[in-house]
């Protein structure tokens, strides 16, 4: 065989192996860790979030999910994320307030009416520009999840008025805004990860803690906690999260695939976790918990020393923030 014919062949066998090799370059894996356990809504949108995006990416982009705080607590996420040795997490946003201060505001207790008035806020100018502001940590916001409306457990008494909270030590998320909100009703409050909430109710360490009805019955608190109070003083989202240092290692066409996949599991995720929020509580009830709701007496008497904690906190969070955000809440409730 001469030798130009044995080029053209070898040529022409590498321009045939050079698509299945820059298709196979193109491939990434990546890891999302999460701190609730997968029956959670959370994870359970994370999952949605890595279908869409393997399914929107033609097979190209691929996510693990990581549930049960199996790669780090939120805190430790938010570490691993800007150096990329974690990809993606889902966190609770309380605990963006020691990076933006600004993510305060979500913390603010008895602000929303209703889940439509959340949606409007958090999909709206406010809240994308809360999600900004995370690029300059080394994190990219890829929208806001659903906690849901916080409750009160504990094992000592029902509580039926605020004053019943005085000296009972509360499990919290480690944000100030909680801190100061629980310590303003004499109750303690005791900042926590979540992962180490169920041994610390178990072994008497706290009293109680709070969290919305779908976390209170998967992480189980229906086995330590006797009391259950529909509260519904705070509510609390996730946020989906990117280190941006693995964003910027993609190109244009993958950014969109994200947001896309991002945005269909957001809906999807919302409507899980109401679905549970709901469907838990009977559960819940089943179980021996003993719950109540507030009379209306009551909430208003708790949405009242809300108030005052607002005014104390909204200078540490960004007084013209607070006011921004108030204001834009205001103006759409008054176009519904």
């Amino acid at each position: 065989m001469n030798k130009p014919f044995t080029r053209t062949l070898a040529a022409l066998g590498l321009a045939l192996l050079l698509p299945g090799l820059a298709a196979h370059a193109e491939e990434r894996s990546f890891k999302l860790s999460a701190g609730d356990p997968i029956d959670a809504p959370g994870p359970q949108g994370a999952k949605l979030f890595a279908e869409h995006l393997k399914d929107g990416s033609g097979g190209a982009l691929n996510v693990k999910v990581f549930p049960s705080a199996m790669l780090g607590n939120d805190v430790q996420m938010l570490g691993a994320l800007p150096a990329g040795t974690i990809e993606f997490a889902l966190v609770g946003a309380p605990t963006l307030v020691g990076l933006v201060k600004e993510f305060g505001v979500l913390d603010l207790p008895y602000q929303f009416n209703s889940t439509a008035e959340v949606d409007a806020m958090l999909d709206g100018p406010m809240g994308q520009q809360l999600l900004a502001k995370l690029e300059a940590k080394g994190l990219v916001g890829l929208g806001f999840w659903e906690i849901g409306f916080r409750n009160l457990t504990n094992s000592k008494r029902p509580i039926e008025k605020w004053e019943d909270l005085k000296g009972l030590k509360i499990r919290t998320v480690q944000s100030p805004v909680f801190r100061t909100f629980f310590d303003h009703l004499g109750a303690n409050a005791q900042p926590m990860p979540i992962n180490e909430v169920f041994s610390a109710l178990e072994m008497h360490a706290i009293d109680g803690q709070e969290n919305p009805i779908s976390l209170i019955a998967t992480q189980r608190y229906n086995e330590v906690q006797k009391y259950l109070t529909l509260s519904e003083h705070i509510y609390t989202a996730y946020v989906l999260l990117m280190s941006k240092k693995t964003w910027d290692s993609l190109d244009d066409a993958q950014r969109v695939q994200l947001r896309k996949a991002a945005e269909q599991a957001r809906g999807e995720q919302r409507e899980l976790a109401r679905k549970a929020n709901s469907e838990k509580l009977a559960e819940l009830k089943d179980s021996g918990m003993q719950v109540n709701a507030l009379s209306d007496e009551q909430r208003q008497r708790f949405v009242d020393q809300a108030k005052v904690v607002t005014e104390q906190v909204s200078g540490s969070i960004d007084a013209e923030f607070v006011s921004a955000w108030q204001t834009e809440l205001q103006r759409l409730r008054g176009a519904n």
